[in-house]
């Protein structure tokens, strides 16, 4: 991965959440990722994300990312969003890649929001917590296991 490069984040139903490596510190492993809200095919072609679809942003390990566990789509200008520069400054600890595609496939609806120990965990992740993605789905909103 470089900067710049669209990433297809997989999701459980098979298809995939766009992101964008916006940083990459060279002589460290530190990666940031901007996640979107938007959906992509494997074949889709990298045109620019607009600001506004970018929901949040995560600090990675390049160690931690297996190759092609995201595949690279393309590239585009990384969109300028106020305060991420900060984030990537901050030092933050990589988060594990699992938790960045559980996050992906809870802001497309396919597990829950509130899935997680700390129900909260998915929205302090968010750009603006105190907006909802619209596809989130509380663990209510899941079928209930059937009992044996």
């Amino acid at each position: 991965m470089r900067e710049a490069d669209h990433i297809l984040i997989p999701l459980l139903d098979e298809t995939f959440a766009l992101a964008q490596v916006a940083r990459i510190e060279w002589g460290r492993t530190r990666i940031m990722i901007l996640i979107s809200d938007r959906s992509s095919a494997r074949t889709t072609k990298a045109k620019a994300i607009p600001a506004d679809a970018i929901v949040a942003a995560a600090i990675v390990s390049s160690d931690a990312v297996q190759p092609e566990q995201w595949p690279v789509i393309g590239y585009d200008a990384v969109p300028r969003i106020a305060g991420y520069h900060d984030l990537y400054l901050a030092g933050e600890d990589p988060i594990a890649p699992a938790i960045v595609e559980a996050f992906a496939t809870a802001l497309h609806g396919l597990y829950p929001w509130d899935g997680f120990p700390d129900p909260d965990f998915f929205t302090n992740m968010l750009r603006d917590p105190e907006v909802l993605p619209a596809k989130a789905r509380m663990t209510s909103d899941f079928p209930k296991p059937e009992s044996p």
